[in-house]
């Protein structure tokens, strides 16, 4: 019995590694321009981005994950066909993780001196190339270990998506908890979503280590 319930959860697995996967690497690219908008020079723009990533940021997932899944349909009921329960969940998913990233990468910005613009532009180096070359990796070196916790972080946010029916591991859960009367599938939920985090954490320390050693070289 008890081992029905072990693989009945783990079909959730899939699911949520997608979630995650999927719904950080959105966030992770549409980060980029909403903090090219936080960090203008130009005051109405960046009052813009700064504004829209505030908005996303002070609503929480779960009300996201409704509002997308089922807001279209308000207005034409032949969206349910496009916002599906898992396409909602990626797009919110993605949407709050946008908001989250660009935050991120404006504070690794921040962490690199000011003074590495200027000797690129001692050195005639064009702007494009000083951001790409000499500010971007360092930039992406302060911006990782924030980014994985965040990951990390993700894969347990992912469980939310369960309220909207996305067959992700929280929702097998609960599905056999509900049929057995028993809490042993929460405790098997807890056990995967453990499974998933720990080699997650680990591969980022990794990651964040050997940056660390090619900054040092």
């Amino acid at each position: 019995m008890t081992g029905n319930v072990w693989s009945f959860v783990a079909q959730g697995v899939f699911a949520t590694a997608q979630l995650t996967v999927i719904g950080f690497a959105l966030g992770a690219v549409l980060g980029l321009p909403l903090v090219v908008l936080r960090a203008s020079q130009i005051g109405p723009v960046r009052w813009i981005g700064r504004a829209f990533i505030e908005l996303v940021r002070g609503v929480p997932l779960v009300v996201w994950l409704f509002l997308i899944y089922n807001g279209p349909t308000q207005f034409d009921p032949r969206l349910g066909s496009v916002f599906t329960s898992g396409a909602s969940a990626i797009a919110a998913i993605g949407l709050v993780s946008a908001a989250h990233m660009a935050e991120i990468y404006r504070g690794s910005l921040k962490a690199v001196s000011q003074s590495q613009w200027e000797a690129g532009d001692a050195l005639g180096m064009p702007r494009m190339d000083t951001a790409t070359r000499v500010i971007g990796p360092q930039m992406i070196r302060v911006a990782v270990p924030a980014s994985a916790a965040y990951a990390v972080g993700l894969i347990k946010d992912s469980s939310l998506a369960s309220t909207i029916g996305v067959f992700e591991i929280t929702y097998y859960a609960n599905t056999a908890a509900g049929s057995t009367s028993s809490a042993l599938p929460f405790f098997i939920a807890g056990a995967y979503y453990i499974a998933l985090t720990i080699p997650s954490a680990w591969a980022a320390r990794r990651l964040d280590n050997r940056l660390r050693r090619k900054v040092a070289r």
